[in-house]
């Protein structure tokens, strides 16, 4: 049967493996929600710090001059220990809660004591990044600052 010339057009139809793909596609998201929703799956793990501040000061090269950008980089380097030892240390805070929950016999009086050591380890690293940062912005040009305000927080 052919369709009159001049005619309203069929509508036209989906290939019938799109229409499967979406399908598929659907029930694996409804599958990975609802798992999430039931707590199935654990949650992701928190971002390394390290690897977003690393981030940051690479994009910011790229929009501070060669001065500021040398400034930037060399406080960033002087304190890419402290911030690998931030991340070990919320690491291990974590791993002594969950060892903790996990033991035969819960000791609070050991799990304080971990917390507290911790705690202070991160804020004393803490409060030298926050000199060096004090530190870097001072020797860095308005512009350099105004630069990185825009930026906005490392992600």
């Amino acid at each position: 049967m052919s369709r009159p010339i001049g005619g309203p057009a069929a509508p036209r139809r989906w290939p019938w493996y799109l229409l499967v793909g979406s399908l598929g596609m659907n029930m694996l998201l409804g599958g990975i929600l609802a798992a999430q929703a039931l707590h199935l799956m654990p949650p992701p793990p928190p971002p390394d710090p390290g690897q977003g501040i690393a981030r940051f000061v690479e994009r910011a090269e790229r929009e501070l001059s060669p001065a500021d950008a040398v400034v930037l980089r060399r406080g960033y380097e002087a304190e890419r220990t402290a911030i690998e030892r931030m991340h070990q240390n919320m690491e291990a805070m974590r791993r002594q809660i969950r060892d903790s929950i996990k033991a035969p016999t819960f000791d609070p009086d050991g799990l304080r004591r971990s917390l507290e050591q911790a705690h202070a380890t991160e804020a004393e690293l803490r409060g030298r990044m926050d000199s060096r940062v004090i530190e870097v912005l001072g020797q860095l040009s308005p512009e350099g600052r105004r630069k990185l305000m825009e930026m906005g927080p490392p992600r």
